[in-house]
């Protein structure tokens, strides 16, 4: 028995060495296996982004859940990060010899090839956008996210849903950082946006925490948690309204006042032709978007010969 004993724990440790020498080769290196190469990619993206794994839904089955409580990293650090890393994870695809590949494992790689070779690409462009503007950004899509994609299904979402209330400041301040990164060079959105995200954050604010969609719509949902007592409804909702007032509103107010401190600097000035650089990165949108080569003035020049 002694011996067996032995045998055993032998095993068991062999395992689990094993076992270590294989997650830190997948997490840190390249993995021996293409196939898990490609879902490493994909583990990537979205346990750095808690907003994106949140609206996925994918771990929240197997007990992982913390990521309902962090907010996605706006910063330029990050957004740095995420090109470095595509740029690793490039150079680990090209060491999979294509000969020892089947037609379908071909396919995926030519295709994350594309991708991540755009992204890379990109890296000279990654300030060459509006990350706030009239139709989307952090100042409507983060209210369009708490009200309609983080769960609310027991009392421990309640509590996510605090602390991603409770995080809107650094995110909000990453934000600033990544704003003025880009007015630093010459980037900066034309009038008309200006003037109406300004609108926007100025009514999103006006309103009453009560009645601000964060407020409202928690309210809603938390109705429908069975195991939540009234007491604690009541209570969930008061730390809700209190963290729009002293969370949320002063950080829409920080934006409010970069935004009116960058409107006079504006101009009426619109398209990619404005920024710096900028027929050059049309040209990359143009690939990047379409996949043709064909340079820019050409592609007008294709639809008027087709026309005619």
């Amino acid at each position: 028995m002694k011996h067996f004993l032995k045998a055993l724990l032998a095993i068991a440790v062999a395992v689990v060495i094993a076992a270590a020498v294989f997650l830190i080769n997948l997490i840190w290196f390249r993995p021996w296996n293409l196939n898990l190469f490609y879902e490493k990619i994909f583990a990537e993206v979205i346990f750095t982004e808690p907003e994106l794994l949140s609206a996925l839904g994918l771990v929240e089955q197997f007990g992982i859940t913390s990521h309902n409580g962090k907010l996605s990293d706006e910063s330029p650090a990050h957004q740095q990060m995420v090109i470095d890393r595509w740029k690793r994870d490039l150079q680990q695809l090209h060491q999979y010899s294509l000969d020892r590949q089947s037609a379908s494992q071909k396919l995926s790689t030519r295709v994350l090839d594309w991708f991540v070779t755009n992204q890379v690409e990109g890296e000279k462009w990654q300030f060459h956008n509006y990350p706030v503007n009239q139709l989307f950004g952090v100042q409507n899509q983060f209210p369009s996210f708490m009200a309609n994609t983080h769960r609310l299904l027991a009392k421990k979402d309640c509590e996510y849903y605090l602390m991603r209330l409770d995080g809107v400041p650094k995110k909000f301040d990453q934000l600033l950082e990544s704003l003025r990164a880009r007015e630093e060079r010459q980037i900066l959105p034309p009038r008309f946006v200006v003037e109406e995200v300004l609108k926007e954050m100025s009514d999103f604010i006006s309103k009453p925490a009560t009645e601000n969609i964060l407020a409202s719509s928690f309210k809603e949902r938390a109705a429908k948690i069975g195991k939540l007592s009234d007491k604690e409804r009541t209570d969930f909702q008061a730390r809700v309204e209190r963290a729009i007032t002293s969370k949320v509103y002063p950080s829409y107010q920080k934006l409010i006042d970069y935004f009116k401190g960058v409107l006079p600097k504006t101009t009426t000035d619109d398209g990619v032709w404005k920024l710096p650089d900028g027929d050059a990165f049309y040209a990359y949108a143009l690939h990047q978007n379409t996949t043709t080569a064909m340079k820019p003035n050409d592609v007008p020049e294709l639809g008027l010969r087709e026309v005619a």
